[in-house]
């Protein structure tokens, strides 16, 4: 799980750590020479927001396509917020979002430790 460059590195992972079991980012997508998203083998769960300039709608619409036509199993949320929704301390801050997606994430992680 990651945020932001973190989240990027949790797509990275999922594609080149064969010990992940599943991948929850946050508002981030690496370049895909470093990380082809159709390569990931685990369980996905991404969260963006829909007011972001760095994975903007459409980076996450081109993600979305890629991850179902490469057959992986994932889930993706948007939200009406700004990038860094999920952080305490940023001015981009939305409580009900960053609820929304940490039930969300939770969800998802204990259904694959079941």
């Amino acid at each position: 799980m990651g945020f932001c460059m973190g989240g990027a590195l949790t797509i990275a992972a999922a594609v080149h750590i064969h010990e992940v079991n599943a991948a929850v980012c946050f508002y981030g997508i690496p370049p895909k020479d470093f990380a082809d998203p159709a390569k990931i083998r685990v369980p996905f769960q991404g969260h963006f927001a829909n007011k972001d300039d760095w994975c903007t709608p459409a980076a996450v619409n081109d993600l979305e396509k890629v991850l179902k036509g490469a057959g992986v199993k994932h889930e993706i949320y948007r939200y009406d917020a700004a990038h860094a929704f999920a952080n305490e301390r940023s001015a981009a801050y939305d409580v009900a979002c960053a609820n929304q997606a940490w039930e969300r994430m939770a969800g998802f992680l204990k259904a694959q430790i079941a």
